[in-house]
């Protein structure tokens, strides 16, 4: 996966999270954020959507709680 979609995948978590993306590595996950809840989960999931044009099954959602999973999903 190219260095292009994991910091576009930062850049969605920062944005919806509004957690410094300077603080957010390719290994972070939702328990590492407290801004990181299920709401802002589900409106990243569907950011992701949007801007990868793939769509993400509910659930499927659940699972994708770190960069490194979205990363992996968007590889398939």
């Amino acid at each position: 996966m190219s260095n292009k979609n994991q910091n576009k995948i930062v850049e969605i978590i920062s944005k919806i999270t509004r957690v410094d993306k300077n603080l957010i590595k390719d290994t972070s996950c939702m328990n590492d954020f407290a801004r990181w809840d299920s709401l802002a989960h589900l409106k990243i999931m569907m950011e992701i959507e949007k801007e990868f044009h793939k769509k993400v099954n509910t659930s499927k959602m659940s699972d994708l709680n770190s960069v490194n999973k979205i990363l992996k999903f968007l590889e398939n």
